[in-house]
């Protein structure tokens, strides 16, 4: 073999060089995934484990797409054992194997409504009688009158001049 070196050119033919990014997918990048769920009720780490050649990150992407398209439900968290300190476990289901005898939803989350309580005054309040409706004059012509702008001409300005004064300057 000789340390010949060569140009880009002449390496087209070489079996080393870099293929092209798009392959059967047709598209740049690798392509999806296909994704093992499991028939019964999952927590992520379950599905972590199922899918060991995927992402932890697009796992849970995944995850949040199905839950928000409803072909995934959430379940019932599982508390710690024992009562112990810690974040409970989410777990899921899909949509076609969810059981209602035994299983739990989780509950949905709603924005809390925040509620300002009304200052009550203890002066007494005098009833006020209704003022007499307004009534508009009916116009003679439907269509409104446009008064044309008025254009002014400039004024010529006299030079200011400063007042004069008889008092003497104190200085």
């Amino acid at each position: 073999m000789s340390n010949k070196r060569t140009s880009r050119k002449s390496r087209k033919g070489n079996k080393r060089t870099r293929k092209s990014l798009k392959g059967q997918w047709g598209k740049v990048g690798a392509p999806p995934k296909k994704t093992n769920w499991p028939s019964r009720p999952f927590t992520m780490a379950t599905l972590f484990a199922r899918n060991p050649g995927q992402c932890e990150l697009s796992l849970r992407n995944k995850v949040d797409a199905l839950v928000l398209v409803g072909t995934l439900l959430a379940l019932a968290p599982i508390k710690q054992p024992h009562g112990n300190v810690g974040r409970p476990k989410s777990r899921f289901v899909l949509k076609d194997n969810f059981d209602p005898a035994t299983m739990v939803l989780a509950p949905k989350k709603t924005k809390a409504t925040v509620t300002v309580p009304v200052p009550v005054s203890s002066a007494p309040v005098n009833p006020v009688s209704a003022p007499a409706p307004v009534t508009a004059p009916a116009s003679p012509s439907p269509v409104p009158l446009r008064m044309p702008p008025v254009i002014s001409a400039p004024v010529a300005s006299a030079p200011v001049t400063p007042p004069t004064s008889t008092e003497p300057a104190i200085g």
